[in-house]
């Protein structure tokens, strides 16, 4: 039996290699494991479901079925899972959760005012922050604004001490 090489981590014993996408035309030459290694970084690191073939000079694009085909179980939820977060979050009216429960939701309506179904935290819809209790968002932003304008002028009058790192006036 004859063993191939993988072009990515160069290993030849005990690899297992897979046609990576439906479209690419090219031999097989990265091993699975290099590939699950790839869909992972680019989910996790990049946070993005673009994840293209890793043989130099291929460049197709891996499709869902692409990556269920070769991915572990648990790299493909975490792929699928990011899949999902990511084309929820194109519909315009959609919030993430700002108490950080993990939830999200389509908010109704003009009220900048929204309760999380899941933890019943009270979020500023226009702000993306939690409620901003007897601030108008207007009044919000413009504090917002202030401080960090005193932050920048506090950093522009500091310096890095050489020897901690900690800023000093």
């Amino acid at each position: 039996m004859e063993l191939y090489e993988c072009a990515v981590c160069y290993e030849k014993e005990d690899r297992d290699f897979r046609k990576i996408t439906s479209k690419c035309k090219h031999k097989a030459v990265v091993c699975v494991e290099c590939v699950n290694k790839c869909i992972e970084k680019m989910c996790i690191e990049k946070h993005t479901v673009q994840i293209t073939c890793p043989t130099i000079g291929c460049g197709k694009s891996m499709e869902r079925d692409d990556v269920k085909n070769i991915a572990t179980k648990e790299i493909f939820k975490r792929y699928d899972y990011l899949s999902f977060k990511l084309a929820i979050q194109k519909i315009p009216e959609f919030r993430w959760c700002q108490a950080s429960c993990g939830s999200g939701q389509v908010h109704k309506g003009d009220d900048p005012i929204f309760i999380c179904e899941a933890c019943d935290a009270i979020s500023c819809y226009n702000c993306k922050v939690i409620w901003h209790e007897n601030l108008t968002c207007e009044k919000y932003e413009e504090k917002k604004n202030n401080q960090d304008f005193a932050t920048e002028a506090y950093l522009s009058a500091t310096k890095k001490c050489p020897g901690c790192v900690f800023m000093y006036e």
